[in-house]
């Protein structure tokens, strides 16, 4: 039986089934087209962004003899906010929801009615195998798309991180944590470490294919790579 998952919780779990298995839409770039006077067709100007998805998903709601709206208010009470969207039938991957919006539901029957919850998501499709913590020196292979990892350093003092030959710099105490995806430095604790980097955080991110990681002697480095895919 095909389910869904989200925020960790089987859909089955609140007497909710989905009706059949969602399409998936494209994501779209973002291209800016521009017109030049006295020159055919367009100049198009891309930076490799990708608008938010949609994916709507049609759920029967089952229930006894007289609980039908307390079910349904269970299960929209569940589909709010955000969190990761698993489909059974591609439990290694996931969704990243933004927010999600519920129709208005219908009742069928007596014990059967349906609704559409549309979770609005980021354009890519995580790898679960990527939020696994890894050590690197020299070269990793991306296997998706372009990724933002999340580094973890460790050591003392200045420190240089080379991705791809781009140079990053964090004044390291201990350890220090860089969300690229985020753009955010921070301790183990949470506390904020934004003023000891300086550089791009866009030059942390991994391209497709071979990409090769350099640290200064004397510290460590491990990522957690977000691998994704279109």
């Amino acid at each position: 039986m095909f389910r869904v998952t989200f925020k960790g919780e089987d859909s089955t779990r609140h007497s909710i089934i989905p009706v059949r298995r969602p399409n998936i839409p494209a994501p779209e770039e973002r291209v800016e087209e521009i017109k030049v006077p006295g020159r055919d067709g367009i100049l198009t100007i891309s930076e490799g962004i990708y608008e938010q998805i949609t994916i709507p998903v049609e759920f029967n709601v089952m229930s006894e003899e007289d609980d039908w709206g307390e079910r349904v208010r269970r299960a929209k009470k569940w589909l709010t906010g955000s969190g990761k969207l698993i489909f059974s039938d591609d439990a290694g991957h996931f969704y990243k929801v933004m927010y999600c919006k519920i129709t208005d539901s219908e009742r069928k029957s007596y014990r059967i009615g349906t609704f559409t919850a549309e979770f609005v998501c980021d354009p890519y499709a995580y790898c679960s195998e990527g939020e696994k913590e890894i050590q690197v020196s020299g070269e990793i292979y991306n296997p998706g798309a372009r990724c933002c990892p999340i580094y973890r350093i460790g050591g003392e003092g200045l420190c240089e991180i080379s991705v791809n030959g781009k140079i990053f710099q964090a004044n390291i105490g201990q350890e220090i944590i860089i969300d690229s995806g985020r753009m955010l430095a921070y301790k183990n604790d949470g506390t904020s470490r934004n003023t000891d980097v300086n550089g791009d955080y866009s030059d942390l991110w991994l391209i497709p294919g071979d990409n090769t990681i350099t640290v200064t002697p004397g510290f460590s480095v491990s990522i957690q790579p977000g691998w994704r895919e279109l």
